[in-house]
């Protein structure tokens, strides 16, 4: 996980997500299950009710925020596009629905009692109402929360000057310039910049969207996995499918260019 994302959604905010999240439990276990609030006559405390509803919560909260985080991570995550907030929504809500029948199933084996279908959909309701917001938090949170943040070398790399790109390594920060870069390429979950020599070396970048969209028109996004620099590239030739594979300087295989992007990778490589 990148330090950025660390900034953003810090412990400190987990602490209090948590918190807020037995808050919540309480206020549910006395308006909808024990139906009695403190201080009235013939009050205890509902202990069981109480650690079930916080049980839930937390399982519920926390499959959240690992999902959205998860999700973040994704190479077209970062423009916040609404397939991509839909996604986040799908998943959470998919994710809620599950652990809340199963949670229940557990439940009712430890307790030997059959729920009444009707309260079940009430709760399971009351449960995606509450994922649904808290997911919304996290994408609104995610959307405007850019600024006053401390400033990190990972904020300082993504300020790079015109035509470089800024690269955090051992809490030190590297600048190349775009005549020094062949390639940049996604691995095991690795954003690699390939020098012009062939030297790899290793950002602090989540997904090549984030590159590609302080990169001059010098670079082209091969495929998903490939951003290849125009200086670098050695020749095209025509493959199996009508699909292009395109030789870089210092690149051992060849690059894979898709047919729908044949006429486009031309283009680009034409004299203007």
């Amino acid at each position: 996980m990148s330090s950025s994302l660390l900034v953003r959604i810090t412990s400190r905010e987990d602490t209090i997500r948590r918190l807020l999240m037995v808050v919540l439990a309480f206020l549910m276990t006395h308006l909808i299950s024990y139906q009695r609030l403190p201080f009235t006559s013939d009050y205890s405390f509902p202990l069981v009710p109480f650690s079930i509803f916080v049980i839930y919560g937390l399982f519920i909260c926390e499959t959240n925020c690992w999902n959205y985080r998860r999700l973040q991570k994704k190479e077209n995550w970062r423009k916040f596009e609404l397939i991509n907030i839909w996604m986040v929504i799908r998943t959470n809500l998919l994710a809620c629905t599950v652990i809340f029948t199963l949670l229940t199933i557990v439940q009712m084996a430890l307790f030997q009692f059959i729920m009444n279908p009707f309260r079940f959909v009430g709760l399971l309701g009351v449960c995606l109402m509450i994922s649904l917001i808290e997911t919304g938090v996290f994408i609104f949170y995610g959307m405007t929360n850019k600024s006053n943040r401390p400033i990190t070398l990972n904020r300082l790399a993504r300020n790079s000057g015109v035509n470089q790109i800024s690269v955090v390594r051992n809490n030190e920060l590297l600048k190349f310039d775009e005549s020094e870069i062949a390639y940049f390429k996604h691995k095991n979950n690795i954003i690699f910049l390939v020098t012009s020599d062939g030297k790899e070396v290793i950002t602090q970048y989540d997904s090549l969207n984030e590159i590609e969209s302080t990169l001059s028109n010098k670079f082209f996004r091969a495929n998903r996995q490939t951003i290849i620099s125009r200086d670098c590239v050695l020749s095209l030739q025509n493959d199996i499918n009508n699909k292009v594979l395109v030789r870089i300087k210092n690149c051992e295989n060849p690059i894979m260019v898709s047919r729908y992007k044949k006429r486009t990778i031309k283009d680009w490589l034409s004299p203007e």
